[in-house]
């Protein structure tokens, strides 16, 4: 449901002068206690979005995760990974938190290599509805016990990534740090609501995009009102600049050049980026008289994201809100 290739570089989240945000886009999880050490060590049951009660008999110690949200609040909760479904895709996509150099590559997110997750001898197998192939969730069951969280929810996206999270702190016995960290996101949250409101930017409209664009012809992958990236944005105090509502998971809906018209003149344009695109990869689109005549072409209101996976938990979260921010306050100035 989003994009698959590598994303460069981590996103300016610099915060303007009067932002005093929390540091929570970028964790160390080195100095955090290990789960086993701060927490109960009892056995832990969680009910997953199947509806399955999955028991560990203790906290986890050695965790495989198969998707990237998963990867990021293991990590920031300081959990121990042994194998990353494409890590090196993570490592570029999402910067919030890095994983440790001795965790395994185990295969794509939607494919896992059941040999190396095997190998890597995991006592926790956790990912989203889609990260297990048909026929393939018996035999990693009898690697480890597996928690498939759900993947995105449009109806409540915040809930879902708060829901998510604190169901990974309870498997690795980490609820008091889940607890610290889940109050950096919401300073972070109030910090920035403050800024934008300081700046006079609130209700300014956004939208977030991934573009493909093939000569004069282009096509925009929008992030309606119930995805994740948009609602963090409306927490802050700017609107959503697309009104389609997408699909029932992540929001997400298909639009052409001319599509675009039906966005505010006022609308904040970001769009993601990846190695293989050139610098801008709108300038096929110079000669387009619809594209120049869209409001953010002409107020050059438009921004790259790069390295702020905006599918991910409280830590990318923050990073996300923070360059919302900077850029909307930046906007507001001009």
């Amino acid at each position: 449901m989003y994009p698959s290739t590598s994303l460069r570089g981590v996103a300016a989240a610099a915060a303007v002068g009067l932002l005093s945000l929390t540091a929570c886009g970028t964790t160390e999880v080195e100095e955090t206690e290990s789960s086993s050490e701060s927490e109960d060590s009892g056995p832990v049951t969680v009910t997953d979005y199947r509806g399955e009660e999955v028991t560990l008999d203790a906290p986890a110690q050695r965790v495989v995760t198969l998707e990237w949200a998963q990867t990021e609040n293991v990590e920031v909760l300081g959990g121990r990974h042994v194998g990353v479904a494409d890590l090196e895709g993570y490592e570029t996509w999402a910067t919030a938190a890095s994983v440790d150099d001795d965790a395994a590559d185990v295969g794509l997110r939607t494919e896992p290599s059941l040999e190396a997750i095997g190998q890597a001898d995991p006592d926790l197998i956790l990912g989203v509805d889609v990260s297990v192939p048909e026929g393939l969730l018996e035999d990693l069951e009898e690697i480890a016990p597996v928690v498939l969280q759900s993947g995105a929810d449009a109806t409540d996206p915040l809930g879902n990534m708060e829901e998510n999270f604190y169901m990974t702190a309870e498997l690795l016995g980490a609820q008091d740090r889940a607890d610290e960290i889940w109050a950096e996101f919401e300073e972070t949250r109030d910090n920035a609501a403050e800024a934008i409101a300081d700046a006079g930017a609130e209700g300014t409209p956004f939208v977030l995009v991934y573009p493909t664009v093939e000569g004069n012809t282009a096509t925009f992958r929008m992030h309606g009102p119930g995805a994740l990236a948009q609602s963090l944005g409306m927490e802050i105090g700017l609107e959503s600049a697309w009104e389609d509502e997408g699909d029932e998971a992540f929001a997400i809906s298909q639009s052409d050049i001319e599509g675009l018209t039906a966005l505010d003149d006022r609308t904040i344009f970001y769009w993601w980026t990846s190695p293989t695109d050139p610098a801008d990869p709108f300038e096929p689109l110079e000669n387009n008289s619809v594209w120049t005549s869209l409001g953010f072409v002409e107020h050059e209101a438009m921004h790259p994201v790069e390295g702020i996976w905006i599918y991910g938990g409280p830590a990318s979260a923050g990073q996300w809100m923070e360059y919302l921010t900077e850029t909307a306050v930046e906007t507001a100035g001009e």
